[in-house]
Parts: C-alpha cells; sequence; structure tokens
C-alpha cells in the first residue's frame, strides 16, 4: 500500500470518538444559531413583502426563506432528538448549502438569472455554510460540503448558459470560475482549521502514557452511548481491570518496568477490543472497557478475550531485561440490570473485580457465573 493511499485511507476514517461529545455541543449550537438566523430573515421578508405585494423578488425570498425556516427547525429537532453521531453533521452540512443552492435555483426558475448568478445575498450564505462546518469537529464534512456547494452552484451557472443563453455581462465566466475557487477553497480552509482544532481535544482526553481515554473522556463518552441505549433499548455492559500483583512488579522491576507493563496491557486490550468498544485508563493500573449494544452473557465472554489476551502477550522489559508477564482480573456489570448511573454500574463492576482477586486472581467474574479459575502465572 503507497504513502499516498495510507495518507487517503486515513483522511475519510471516522475522527477520534473523543471528539464526539464537544462535536454534538457545537452542533447543537449551529443548530440554534441557523433557526435565529432564519426566523428572523423570515419575519423581515414578511414585513417587506406586506409593504410591496407586487414584488415577485420578495416573493422568491420569501418562499425561499419559508423553506429555510422549516428545514432549520426540522434539523434542529433532529439534533435535539437523536444521539449524535458523525452522520448528524454530514446531513446538517449538505443540508445548508443545499438550501442556498436551492434559494439561487428559485431566482433561476423564475426567469431572474441575472439575480441567480450575481446574487449579494443568498450567494456569501455559502461561506456561513462552510464556515460552520468546522465547529463540527469533521474535517470530512468540510470537505462534502464544499463540494456540494461548488457542484450545485456549476450546475446553477449551465443551467442559466443554456436556458438563457446569457450575455458576457450577465455570465462572466472568470467571475464565476473565481466564485466556484472560492467555495472550494473555503472548504480546504476549513479542513485544515478543523484538523489542528481536533488535535487538542484528542490530547486532552487521552492518557499520556498508555494512549487510552483518560477518566474525563471516558466518562463523556460513556454518557453519549448510555443515552444512545436509553434511547434505543439497547444493553450496555462495563468491565473493571485491574492488573495483578501490579505493586510486586514495580518493585522487582521499578517504574520503568511498572510504565512498560502498563503500556503492553493497553495495548493487549486495545487490540483486542471490538470497533465498537471503547477503553479507558482509571488511574494507576486500572482500565475500563464499555461494550456498547452487549448484554451480560456476550459482555463476559468479551471480557474473558481480554483477559486471555494480555495473559497471552509477552512483556518486553526496558533496558534488555528478561521477558516478564502479567495478568489481570475482571469485573463485568451490566445496564440497566446491575445500576442505571455509572457509578452504581462501575461500583458493581469493581466489587466483582475484587471477588476475581480473591478467588485467585488472573480470572473474570461476571453477573451469571461463578469466578473462572486460572492457573497462570502472574509475574515471571
Amino acid at each position: 500500500m503507497t504513502t499516498s493511499t495510507v495518507t487517503q485511507k486515513r483522511f475519510w476514517q471516522s475522527p477520534d470518538s473523543t471528539l464526539i461529545p464537544p462535536a454534538a455541543e457545537g452542533e447543537l449550537i449551529i443548530s440554534r444559531v441557523r433557526s435565529i438566523i432564519t426566523v428572523a430573515a423570515f419575519s423581515v421578508a414578511m414585513v417587506a413583502a406586506f409593504r410591496n405585494p407586487l414584488s415577485v423578488d420578495l416573493r422568491i425570498y420569501q418562499a425561499v426563506l419559508t423553506l429555510a425556516t422549516a428545514l432549520s427547525l426540522a434539523l434542529h429537532l433532529l439534533v435535539r432528538r437523536v444521539v449524535y453521531d458523525w452522520w448528524v453533521g454530514f446531513v446538517a452540512s449538505v443540508s445548508d448549502v443545499t438550501l442556498v443552492s436551492v434559494g439561487l435555483a428559485a431566482f433561476l426558475i423564475a426567469g431572474s438569472p441575472d439575480l441567480a448568478l450575481n446574487s449579494t445575498i443568498l450567494f456569501p450564505a455559502y461561506f456561513y455554510a462552510l464556515s460552520v462546518t468546522t465547529v463540527r469537529l469533521d474535517h470530512r464534512a468540510c470537505l462534502v460540503a464544499g463540494i456540494a456547494a461548488s457542484v450545485q452552484y456549476l450546475a446553477i451557472v449551465a443551467f442559466a448558459a443554456a436556458r438563457y443563453g446569457l450575455s458576457a455581462e450577465l455570465l462572466n465566466v472568470e467571475v464565476q470560475g473565481v466564485r466556484v475557487a472560492l467555495l472550494m477553497g473555503m472548504a480546504m480552509l476549513g479542513v485544515v482549521v478543523n484538523m489542528r482544532m481536533q488535535r487538542p481535544h484528542i490530547l486532552s482526553a487521552n492518557d499520556s502514557l498508555t494512549g487510552l481515554l483518560n477518566r474525563r473522556a471516558f466518562g463523556e463518552r460513556w454518557d453519549s452511548e448510555l443515552a444512545r441505549a436509553r434511547r434505543y433499548g439497547r444493553p450496555i455492559s462495563i468491565a473493571i481491570i485491574d492488573i495483578d500483583y501490579f505493586k510486586q512488579f514495580n518493585d522487582q522491576y521499578g517504574h520503568s518496568g511498572g510504565d512498560a507493563a502498563l503500556v503492553a496491557v493497553a495495548l493487549a486490550l486495545r487490540g483486542r477490543i471490538r470497533d465498537s468498544d471503547f477503553i479507558g485508563r482509571m488511574g494507576g493500573e486500572e482500565f475500563v472497557v464499555a461494550f456498547p449494544e452487549t448484554g451480560a452473557a456476550a459482555a463476559q465472554g468479551c471480557a474473558e478475550g481480554l483477559r486471555a489476551a494480555v495473559a497471552e502477550s509477552p512483556l518486553m522489559m526496558p533496558n534488555g531485561r528478561p521477558t516478564a508477564a502479567v495478568t489481570i482480573s475482571v469485573g463485568v456489570a451490566t445496564w440497566p440490570e446491575h445500576g442505571e448511573e455509572i457509578g452504581r454500574l462501575m461500583e458493581r463492576a469493581d466489587d466483582r473485580m475484587y471477588q476475581a482477586k480473591l478467588a485467585g486472581k488472573n480470572r473474570v467474574v461476571g453477573p451469571l457465573v461463578s469466578p473462572r479459575s486460572q492457573d497462570s502465572p502472574v509475574v515471571a
């Protein structure tokens, strides 16, 4: 696979999951501002149309703003009612630029190509629609919105030229080319700004040693997934994980060895979880994993897979020291039967993790079965 192919693949991958909560907040802000602007513009258009009822242009503006107001309210309801995911930003971004295009096309269909191609009111609205995509923290939405705006505007220009055979005064090719270039330039600027905005969010959300979610970021992601589970009546499970005999390991291998163990366990866990799962480091030698859309039995199976992955992973020690091994003890709890809030669920999972410790360590304890015995050594 070439470097360019890898870069393209990474570009089109979903942004880091830690960005979903701030992106959801940004989308709600955009939705409120959009609703305020469209309602205010609609009110102004109504007053203007009342004062000049014979104006065709005002009637077109009124029709477009009526549609814009209805769409704004619909998008606001969508943002408030659904659990935010990246597709919401795509829908809202494309809807915003499409609404501007519909307004320009309305003048074209009404027989006013000069207003469609030279509007000083509607065309700048493209730039508002493209600029707010940066708040969504998804660089892909910026590019898709820019492409949609450019293609739609080019279609309007082409239709105007074909239907009306416009003169050079009305259809200046250079001017229209500059407009399309500005739209794409705005989109690319949004991509760059967006990707630069993502980095500090990601850094503040990740544990500096292991690269996993920190406690705060895990809690934010959990709140989002729990809201989804409540809305659709689906289970979600949680596992508390603790490295066995970690204090003794630190005493034997030193803090550098302890750090190496934490990193190795994090890599083993991250390599075993599913795409829908997410994992965080709660502090010290304790980790937490969430299993969305997963009931108690399936979650225990997933947790057993995590335990086995850690036990089977050799730990390369720093400074040429011999290879060591670590194991983990895991406790599992499931929403809603074991608690409604994350605090209660983590308490139940933590209790079961300590049951695993008392039962001999290197095992999983969940709500369905008794502790499963494992006889692997803990520290080599």
